[in-house]
């Protein structure tokens, strides 16, 4: 049995005018005991202190030793101070059965302690109607038995339950403490007509959110001065005194919008070049080192990350171009540097790196020798004098080692002076940016990184001799900088593209490779068995270009850099059908932002949001359904009023979650209309109540003049 019951132990010298007692200490003392067991019960909430104190008023002399849950001491002359106290309000019942009806207290504990009482607290749990039944049928008429003329007043405590998270709060309670469900709730029509019923005033409470503590004890005071008047009817600002005001109600807090958040990269993603590198799918690369080596890699990794190699894979390499050169004999044109470094821009993003570290390459880009080969019955181009690392490249059918698929791929012949393994760790590092420093020929690492004018790798390799690895991650952040704007240039550009995608409004090229590294789908789709994997063309229906953009560029630098034209809702369904969760993390926050910003600008976004909703959830955008469904609740009134249709055809599971969640709720919005009414009310009676006091003001005064 959770009911409750608060006396106030006061002194009668706020009303009674005793001098003797106004010269001492008094004060109003709260008692907080448990009605079902012989022990105090603990507080339900958390975030107060808890205070023992005992007493020594003569008046509560006949109830047993007691250890008081947790009170106020309020002083009598200002009689205005807050409750600091837990809203788990309680009464003690020494009844070894657990009883706890007062007839059994009284019978055995002695009167209740009833003398000098200023007034009653009859306080009830808006979370338990067996709290405000309890207080109905047998408080109140304890009350009523032993203090007939002290006025009583019912309280609803733990208001901020009915908005609360009632899963959170049942979680923090005591394990075996009796979880509140949503039905327990008593709204304010029930608290208000038990009131209506036995004639006392009804007030709520919330410690929590500090609301209605006040109210309470003013109310009180009012209450007690007004029950003073039938004894003290002599003293004139006894009659002055108003009743018991009504409480406007309490509009709960407006929720927070919930914040997007994007998870990190994964890891996987990370190890991926290096996975490919090892396994090389789709490649279109292969190295000859020491003459019987074959080391399979892949074009758009390493010119991306070396100059050297970016001019060495643009040659012109066809047959016609050969033949043209073998007959001639002249020099070629130098090679264009598109793609070295921009020193000053990745400077300015790393400053504690070195300008040498940062050069682009030094190659004049002519080819001295040119000749044809025909031992392998393959136009060989010669660049024995253009670059000491190869000896010759030309176009051969290899079958790649991972796929067994035979394709035409580029074949550079290495110097016989590279080894496989130093050879192996510098294509590690164009493909990842990372360096082990567990390295055994670093020394000859540097000398290929020397030749192939890879510096970041030959700095690298000198940091770690100097006992200076520390420095690398500096390095290898500059590395990936300069990797990404390549990346984009050469999705710009359609540069080493072997695949094509058709869309609906046009094709765009792309790199298997890239796409394999950074996403599980496409690893599916061009390195498993699927037909796509042997075709240079896949067709997307159902996507734009620029959605596929969006995508491609996110999956080659992990960033979002949404065009104009983009359409939110048609990237997360896309990144939705790629398993891509994070691309999904960042549309939501690039819509959401959108949103927003047309919000301030004064724009109506509650159609959007509503077009949002049921498409997010179906393509498992939860944290912009969360957003949507914050934002619909929220604005819930205004979007009925122009959106009624629309909201009526939304699934039930939503509009239940509308009606749930709305705010203002619907408790609040009835009892807004209910204190209006009677405010109004109050207003009329007080006016027709000021007039006839003011016409037996003038018949009084005009009766005396006669005289």
């Amino acid at each position: 049995m959770v009911h409750s019951l608060i006396t106030m132990h006061s002194v009668s010298s706020l009303c009674r005018g005793n001098k003797a007692r106004q010269g001492k200490a008094q004060v109003v003392l709260v008692h907080f005991f448990n009605p079902d067991k012989n022990k105090t019960a603990q507080p339900q909430r958390h975030g107060y202190r808890r205070a023992e104190w005992t007493t020594k008023d003569p008046t509560t002399s006949c109830w047993p030793p007691m250890s008081l849950q947790s009170g106020l001491l309020i002083s009598t002359e200002s009689a205005k101070r807050y409750w600091s106290a837990p809203e788990t309000w309680w009464m003690m019942s020494v009844c070894p059965s657990g009883c706890g009806t007062p007839s059994e207290t009284t019978t055995k504990t002695g009167a209740l302690p009833t003398a000098g009482l200023t007034w009653w607290f009859s306080a009830s749990s808006i979370a338990n109607p067996n709290s405000l039944y309890h207080v109905k049928t047998m408080w109140y008429l304890e009350i009523k038995h032993f203090c007939p003329r002290t006025p009583v007043i019912l309280v609803g405590c733990q208001l901020d339950l009915r908005y609360a998270d009632l899963e959170a709060v049942n979680r923090a309670r005591r394990p075996l403490a009796r979880p509140i469900k949503p039905g327990d709730i008593l709204p304010p029509e029930r608290g208000r007509e038990v009131a209506k019923e036995l004639g006392i005033p009804y007030y709520e409470t919330s410690v929590f959110d500090q609301f209605g503590i006040k109210d309470i004890f003013d109310n009180a005071i009012r209450a007690a001065l007004i029950s003073r008047r039938h004894l003290q009817f002599w003293k004139s600002h006894l009659r002055k005194v108003q009743k018991p005001l009504l409480q406007a109600p309490f509009l709960p807090p407006k929720a927070p919008p919930p914040l997007i958040k994007i998870p990190d990269c994964p890891r996987n993603n990370q190890d991926s070049p290096r996975k490919l590198l090892e396994n090389p799918f789709c490649a279109d690369v292969m190295f000859i080192v020491q003459e019987h080596f074959n080391v399979f890699a892949h074009k758009i990794y390493l010119s991306t990350s070396s100059s050297k190699f970016y001019d060495l894979f643009q040659m012109d390499i066809s047959e016609e171009s050969q033949s043209m050169v073998a007959t001639e004999r002249h020099r070629r044109e130098h090679l264009m540097r598109t793609l070295s470094l921009d020193t000053d821009e990745v400077m300015a993003v790393l400053p504690n790196l070195s300008p040498s570290s940062l050069r682009a390459s030094k190659s004049d880009g002519t080819l001295k020798v040119m000749s044809f080969n025909a031992k392998h019955h393959h136009k060989q181009l010669s660049l024995a004098f253009w670059c000491k690392a190869f000896q010759n490249i030309h176009k051969e059918t290899v079958v790649n080692p991972v796929t067994g698929t035979a394709a035409v791929m580029t074949v550079v012949q290495m110097d016989n002076s590279f080894q496989l393994g130093p050879f192996s760790s510098v294509l590690r590092f164009l493909y990842t940016g990372e360096l082990n420093e567990r390295e055994m020929d670093l020394m000859k690492i540097a000398q290929i990184a020397e030749i192939l004018e890879v510096f970041d790798l030959r700095m690298m390799v000198e940091n770690i001799m100097n006992k200076e690895g520390f420095m690398n991650k500096e390095i290898t952040k500059a590395f990936h900088v300069r990797k990404a704007n390549r990346i984009k240039e050469c999705l710009a550009k359609d540069t080493f593209t072997d695949v094509v995608f058709r869309l609906d409004d046009g094709t765009i090229n792309a790199h298997k490779p890239l796409l394999i590294s950074s996403c599980d789908w496409m690893a599916a789709l061009f390195g498993g068995s699927f037909i796509e994997s042997a075709n240079n063309e896949v067709s997307f229906p159902n996507t734009s270009r620029a959605c596929m953009q969006a995508v491609l560029e996110y999956l080659y630098t992990n960033q979002l850099s949404p065009m104009a034209d983009l359409d939110p809702m048609e990237l997360i369904a896309l990144a939705n059908r790629l398993c891509l969760p994070r691309l999904i993390a960042l549309t939501e926050q690039y819509a959401v932002s959108e949103l927003v910003k047309a919000s301030r600008d004064a724009q109506d976004i509650d159609g959007e949001v509503l077009n949002y909703l049921e498409f997010a959830q179906f393509h498992n955008a939860n944290q912009l359904t969360a957003w949507c469904l914050h934002h619909i609740c929220t604005h819930y009134n205004n979007i009925c009023a122009n959106y009624r249709k629309e909201i009526k055809s939304k699934s039930l599971e939503n509009q239940e979650y509308f009606e749930k969640h709305r705010w203002p709720p619907v408790w609040y919005l009835k009892e807004e209309d209910h204190y209006q009414r009677v405010k109004k009310e109050r207003e009329k009676e007080d006016v027709v109540m000021n007039k006839h006091l003011s016409r037996r003001r003038w018949c009084f005064w005009s009766t005396s003049a006669v005289a």
